[in-house]
Formats: C-alpha cells, structure tokens, sequence
C-alpha cells in the first residue's frame, strides 16, 4: 500500500512541478491567490516547480529501477513539511480555498514521505 502511494506521490509532484514551470499564474494563484499573477511571484512559483520536477523525478526514477528511494521521500517530507508550516503561517494572507486545498495536500504528501522514507524496503513498501 506504501509503495503505491508513494509512487503517486512522486508522479503527482512532478505533475505539479510541470504546471509551476508552464503557468506559474493558474497553477499558483490555486494556492496563493492573486499574488501568482506577479511576474515576481512566479519566479519563485517556477523555482517550486523544478524543485517539485526534479524531487518527483528521482523518486520515481529509484522506484522503477528498484533502488533505495528512502533519501528522495525523506526530502519530499522535508520539502512538504516546510510547505505545511508556510502555509499555516501565512494562512490569514492567503485565500481560503487555497489555504485549505495546501493544507490537505502538504499535510497528505508529508504523511505519505514520512512513510515512504521510514520504510523497511527501501522502495515504500513494506520488507
């Protein structure tokens, strides 16, 4: 069960990743609200894209080849855990469907990287 969720995790951030390089306004603006549509914010919307890209991009690539994916889902936690905790800092700023959309996404993928990371398989399942 692990290892499935976790190869849909890495799947999703790389399509997540795809959508902040292509159209940081649409993509962003579902999290952050308008401040997405700023050439300025989507210089840093596209930074979260080739993080997202390339974090979702070496996991998946350690799952298919069967590799120790653990490293690449513990930085998914890390990545997302600090996703989590913005977005609650920053909640009062943002809109509050994005604010909850963030929220259960950052809160589900960091549960799922915490999983994946600690499992004893090494490819997010279970030995």
């Amino acid at each position: 069960m692990i290892g499935k969720l976790a190869y849909a995790l890495a799947v999703n951030r790389i399509l997540f990743g795809i959508g902040y390089i292509v159209d940081p306004a649409r993509t962003g603006g579902g999290w952050i609200g308008r401040t997405a549509r700023k050439p300025q914010t989507a210089v840093f919307t596209r930074a979260l894209g080739a993080r997202d890209l390339a974090l979702g991009a070496g996991a998946l690539a350690a799952l298919a080849g069967h590799r120790d994916a653990r490293p690449w889902f513990a930085a998914h936690a890390i990545a997302d855990g600090t996703d989590l905790a913005a977005t609650v800092a920053a909640r009062d700023a943002l809109p509050r469907s994005g604010y909850r959309f963030a929220l259960a996404m950052a809160g589900a993928s960091t549960a799922i990287a915490l999983a994946a990371a600690t499992a004893t398989d090494g490819r997010g399942g279970a030995a």
